[in-house]
């Protein structure tokens, strides 16, 4: 098993070069009426690693509160139990990547399926409600292999896979990676106390994230991200690797001064120091 280290000096970051348009563009689906501070910290984690255009998509009940926490942000009003509207599908068809599922703890197999109609080859990423295995069967079933990225943590994997016999220990951790990679013919990252990658023939590990980042809200900023490095062109496994070595590296840096205790929106914040260092460190 290989540090993820050497997965970064594999895929460097791209150059922050150019203004927004140059960034791409990423769309983040969540934000139900009793959830909405999901998408809303993805936003900021995406934003906070250099992302272009982000647009957000949420229950048009939200939608005007949404709007006003995250100004840099287009927002767009979907119930997600219902039709694509005309103008949201556009955005969406338009995106560099889509992530699906912040905030959500609903089956979100309907809309999944939507959205995976509209997308082809464009990377998807599924989070929460839409890590489901008939939401998951939904987005194979429109999408053009490997465009599926995801980062569960070992029990979401192990639920994917639940026809599978993946057992019940954790230390298959690597196994249950594996196997939901072969399943969906991309990398994936399975999070756990310990974090693993895995694409093709490639296995690689990063241990010690501080207890810290279980901090409700994290996974949100982890998948803006990851959705954010996606929607810049970096490669899948590439973005994977980036987005949980920078999680991690944020969340360390707020442990050393606050060892539990901090906010999932104190790790977004730590976001541009982590990626200016580890940026120099693996140059």
């Amino acid at each position: 098993m290989s540090p993820l280290t050497e997965l970064l000096t594999r895929h460097p970051l791209p150059d922050p070069e150019g203004g927004k348009d140059d960034r791409g563009t990423l769309v983040l689906i969540g934000g139900p009426p009793e959830c909405p501070g999901g998408v809303l910290l993805a936003a900021q984690g995406a934003l906070r690693t250099g992302s272009g255009r982000v647009q957000l998509v949420v229950h048009p009940a939200v939608a005007t509160a949404v709007a006003v926490a995250v100004p840099e942000a287009l927002v767009l009003p979907w119930d997600q139990a219902g039709a694509l509207p005309d103008a949201t599908a556009r955005s969406v068809s338009r995106a560099q990547a889509v992530v699906i599922g912040c905030g959500h703890s609903a089956d979100l197999t309907g809309a999944v399926g939507q959205v995976a109609q509209l997308l082809g080859s464009t990377p998807l990423v599924l989070d929460a409600g839409a890590l489901e295995g008939s939401a998951l069967d939904a987005a194979e079933r429109f999408g053009e292999a490997p465009h599926l990225v995801l980062a569960p943590n070992v029990n979401e994997a192990r639920s994917l896979l639940a026809d599978e016999g993946t057992g019940d220990d954790a230390a298959d951790q690597v196994g249950v990676a594996v196997r939901l990679a072969e399943r969906t013919g991309g990398p994936v990252a399975v999070r756990g106390a310990s974090t693993v990658v895995v694409d093709g023939d490639g296995r690689w590990r990063l241990d010690g994230a501080p207890p810290g980042l279980g901090t409700p809200g994290s996974g949100d900023v982890l998948m803006g991200v990851l959705g954010g490095l996606l929607a810049r062109g970096l490669p899948a496994a590439g973005a994977l690797g980036w987005a949980v070595a920078l999680h991690a590296r944020a969340g360390a840096e707020l442990a050393a001064q606050t060892p539990i205790g901090f906010l999932a929106r104190d790790i977004a914040v730590r976001l541009p120091a982590a990626l200016a260092g580890l940026r120099s460190e693996v140059a």
